[in-house]
């Protein structure tokens, strides 16, 4: 039975696309060796097949891979080339049997006829893959609860990027007994000024007045800017305040209102669930007292007491 030879790539997350790459390559007994990767706003789709119908010399079998397909998408990338759909339609319809095609594109105009020829001969994987899923399949004969898991992603600002480097650094340090718990990524994972700032933003919210003075002391200790914090923690509830109304004024779409503010889905959504402690006046109020913390800030006073006041009284 002949394996399938065209895979479509719903996604923009590179964390994602590497696990379904590499899923890929699993399936067809292939390596890294067997990759070629275009980028699709630089080089013709042309070029591509051709390379697709070429006889393999150096291995069996070419996983040709093709990146940022704007074509694909309602609007073509600024500076992106033409590109030749029909030449793609034709390939699609007679595929090689040797070689496979990996099409990624977050983003598909599905009136668009190569776009429809794509979706019914191309298999679709999953571009949506959860980072538990991810995590789970890197673990490598590790332990780690599910618990954990979720603190991990969590600790980590669901930044899957760094979330992949510091499983590494986690499986390393816990190489003799492979059980990776919430003390060994409190030690290992490193955490940046906007990674405690979004934690210190997360406790507040949540009215965790504990974990928020923790995060605090430890964010003055590291000697981080009062005046920055300050500044991060206004924007969250501006951003916290807007979205709440705009999610009354689009059904509650949270990946629509976070596309309009410009933030990722999950902060916007773990953010906004949070901040159901306080209701929108109080929200207002805080946004109040921060501005007026800022405005002492400017006029060269001493926010630090004030500020440390706010947090104590959660």
């Amino acid at each position: 039975m002949s394996m399938n030879t065209i895979y479509l790539i719903p996604s923009n997350d590179y964390v994602v696309i590497n696990e379904n790459i590499n899923n890929i390559l699993k399936e067809h007994e292939a390596t890294e060796e067997n990759v070629i990767k275009y980028d699709l706003n630089v080089t013709s789709i042309d070029e591509v097949i051709n390379d697709l119908d070429t006889y393999n010399f150096l291995v069996d079998k070419k996983i040709v891979v093709c990146d940022n397909c704007s074509f694909l998408g309602p609007v073509k990338a600024k500076g992106a080339i033409d590109q030749n759909t029909d030449s793609l339609i034709k390939y699609l319809n007679n595929p090689s049997d040797e070689n496979v095609l990996i099409i990624i594109s977050d983003k598909l105009d599905e009136r668009k006829s190569v776009v429809k020829e794509l979706k019914k001969r191309a298999i679709t994987v999953d571009g949506d893959i959860s980072i538990n899923k991810i995590i789970k399949s890197r673990l490598d004969g590790y332990t780690m609860d599910d618990k954990v898991i979720k603190y991990f992603i969590d600790y980590c600002n669901s930044d899957n990027g760094k979330i992949i480097n510091e499983l590494e650094k986690l499986k390393s340090y816990k190489f003799k007994d492979k059980v990776i718990n919430y003390d060994d990524i409190d030690e290992i994972v490193l955490k940046s000024f906007n990674d405690n700032v979004y934690s210190l933003s997360d406790a507040i919210l949540s009215r965790n007045r504990k974990k928020a003075i923790t995060i605090y002391e430890r964010l003055i200790e590291n000697g981080d800017d009062i005046n920055g914090i300050l500044s991060f923690l206004t924007d969250q509830f501006r951003i916290i305040y807007n979205g709440r109304i705009l999610l009354r004024e689009n059904n509650n779409n949270y990946n629509e209102v976070a596309s309009i503010l410009g933030i990722h889905p999950y902060r916007f959504r773990k953010a906004i669930d949070n901040s159901y402690n306080y209701s929108i006046k109080d929200v207002l109020k805080n946004i109040s007292i921060m501005d007026d913390m800022e405005i002492a800030m400017k006029t060269g006073k001493s926010t630090i007491a004030a500020f440390e006041i706010f947090i104590y009284s959660l």
